[in-house]
């Protein structure tokens, strides 16, 4: 008997619908005990699960309407999207589905178009749900989905709202549903079989589905409460949307495993994160991306400096703030966020929606690394053989990069219990397993430090510079970037060559009130080569300069168009881009001359379609 049947037997009452059901009736039982708080209202942990009832109720009923037409079989699970921002319906939505043993699809608000009809079509959902906010994109693409009509969306919204849509209203089909719905219509819960299903970010070709299911979504609550230790009073701060399994596996299941409470945010606002954390008595927050560095931004903003941040905020009475935990801050921001607020801990992890390989940096790591690194994780280089650890000199500094840098992989079976493959896509589920090995599709490598395997991050594996024949990953050049006096977000990347291979390209967004001098920042990067451990290759031979860059709903900074774009002026007339000579002491702003006088040299060596766009 293999771990999964073991379980499906003898642990099958472990799932999310029992947690949600020992959970929410506990807690309902403690007279006005918040769940959430949603743009100033409280809901209270009774109201919360009454809402879900209806909820699951509205969805077993349109399950029993589909199984007598013949359109679903009798053991067939409902499946609907949900399109829309982060709304206390959305929550709803969510728990009805596991009370009711649904499969909801997360659709990230970021998908449009043609992208965004595939996923839904791909999805086979019965029927979706969306808001005011989000309608105007589902019309857009409504009349070229083929698996519900408009009859079958439905809008959250006031009655006027709603009629202005066009869709149907999802109150009014919840009222109308009956309050119990007969148990022959509920189907069995698999506690393998996805509660949710979570999108990757489709940077590259179709999003994938990511099923969550009963299991792992509590295993990963018990995980993140394991690591943190919440209490009931402890309330957690949600500004990640909830198409995000960062939402769900770090947000919302350890404050549910602990009865504790949430801030349920539209949307993040790193100006208004002061203001509620104060206010709400915030003691936790998942993240994912920038909005550790817009927080501190800010603050620093706000207050001037990071000193004055500490007397004005570290020890006020009404700061509770003491733990965040997420991925994709940098160590500067944690290291200021957590001096600044008088924080425990920021568990910086490494992890993904897959959830097959995670970490975390715990306190005591060493703080640019993600956590130990468990046995059965290894990184292995392009030839399918593990890379020896990496091997630094007294400052930190990796001196084997080429050998100890490589794929982020697990050793994987049969019998794979956080996840199995995406959903309804065999060819990427095939990619992903490969060889006895799950692989990440990140680069990174170990350390070992005091006996003990740590794990470095060390960015995408399409995320390769390949410059004057060696590879290296565009995170090492975005350090350095980062770095620069004068900059407060950057993004690197490769661009092309006229002679072979890239060269290195980086774009920055500037802090307020400061500009960029040429001279100045040629200068600085020379010193880091000199004294900070950058390599000479790494040293940008374009840069370009930006107001703002633009972020998606989870706050990442989209690479593509910038590499897209590269330093082509007929492209894009209005980029500022500067360029390096060889030998030379600073950057000079590209113009037309130069930039005909490079398309020339490309010319000379075939390679002018390497600038096209």
């Amino acid at each position: 008997m293999n771990l999964k049947t073991f379980i499906r037997t003898f642990l099958w009452s472990v799932n999310f619908q029992n947690m949600l059901k020992l959970t929410m009736r506990l807690m309902a039982h403690r007279k006005n005990r918040v769940l959430f708080i949603f743009e100033g209202r409280e809901y209270t942990y009774g109201e919360a699960y009454r809402q879900a009832r209806r909820y699951a109720n509205f969805f077993l009923d349109e399950r029993r309407k589909l199984v007598e037409a013949g359109k679903l079989g009798p053991h067939d699970r409902l499946s609907l999207g949900v399109y829309m921002e982060n709304t206390p319906e959305y929550v709803f939505a969510s728990f009805a589905a596991g009370l009711s043993n649904s499969v909801l699809f997360a659709i990230n608000t970021g998908f449009r178009g043609e992208t965004l009809a595939k996923v839904i079509d791909q999805a086979r959902v019965s029927f979706l749900v969306t808001n005011v906010n989000s309608a105007d994109e589902i019309d857009n693409v409504a009349d070229g989905i083929t698996v519900i009509g408009r009859d079958d969306i439905y809008c959250v919204g006031d009655e006027g709202e709603v009629k202005s849509s066009g869709f149907r209203s999802l109150a009014l089909a919840v009222d109308a549903a009956p309050a119990k719905a007969p148990g022959k219509y509920r189907v069995r819960v698999d506690n393998f079989s996805p509660v949710i299903v979570i999108y990757t970010s489709g940077t590259t070709g179709m999003p994938k589905g990511v099923p969550c299911t009963h299991i792992k979504l509590v295993g990963a609550g018990f995980v993140v409460q394991s690591a943190v230790k919440l209490g009931r009073r402890d309330r957690g701060y949600i500004s990640m949307p909830l198409f995000h399994s960062n939402a769900w596996y770090i947000g919302i299941l350890p404050q549910l495993i602990v009865g504790g409470s949430f801030v349920l945010k539209r949307k993040f606002s790193a100006s208004a994160f002061e203001k509620d954390m104060l206010e709400h008595g915030v003691a936790f927050l998942n993240y994912v991306g920038q909005p550790l560095h817009y927080i501190i931004d800010a603050l620093e903003k706000k207050y001037g400096s990071g000193d004055a941040i500490v007397e004005a905020l570290a020890n006020h009475p009404k700061n509770r703030f003491r733990v965040a935990y997420g991925n994709g801050a940098s160590v500067i921001d944690r290291v200021n966020l957590k001096r600044y607020l008088n924080m425990d801990h920021i568990y910086e992890i490494y992890g993904s929606t897959e959830a097959v390989i995670t970490t975390a940096n715990r306190p005591g790591d060493p703080v640019e690394s993600v956590g130990r690194a468990p046995k059965d994780v290894y990184i292995l280089n392009e030839e399918g053989k593990e890379c020896p650890p990496g091997v630094t000199d007294q400052n930190g500094k990796l001196l084997n990069y080429d050998e100890a840098v490589g794929e982020i992989c697990r050793k994987v079976g049969t019998d794979n219990l956080r996840f199995d493959g995406y959903f309804d896509n065999k060819g990427a589920t095939t990619q992903k397993f490969r060889n006895g090995n799950y692989h990440s599709g990140d680069l990174g490598h170990i350390r070992v430090i005091n006996g003990r395997r740590y794990l470095y991050f060390n960015g995408r594996t399409d995320d390769w510079i390949r410059k004057d024949g060696e590879n290296f990953s565009a995170e090492n050049v975005l350090h350095f970037a980062q770095a620069i006096p004068c900059v407060d977000c950057a993004v690197a990347y490769g661009a092309p060559c006229h002679v072979a291979d890239e060269r290195v390209m980086v774009t920055l967004q500037l802090k307020k009130g400061h500009e960029f001098k040429p001279e100045e920042v040629h200068t600085w990067l020379v010193i880091q080569q000199k004294e900070g451990g950058m390599d000479p290759k790494w040293m940008p031979d374009y840069i370009r300069i930006i107001e703002c860059f633009p972020v998606t709903d989870t706050q990442k900074i989209m690479v593509k168009p910038y590499k897209k774009e590269h330093f082509n002026l007929e492209c894009n007339p209005d980029m500022h881009i500067y360029y390096r000579e060889r030998g030379g002491n600073t950057y000079h702003r590209m113009t037309w001359e130069k930039f005909s006088e490079i398309k020339e040299e490309f010319k000379k060596n075939g390679r002018e379609a390497l600038l096209a766009n």
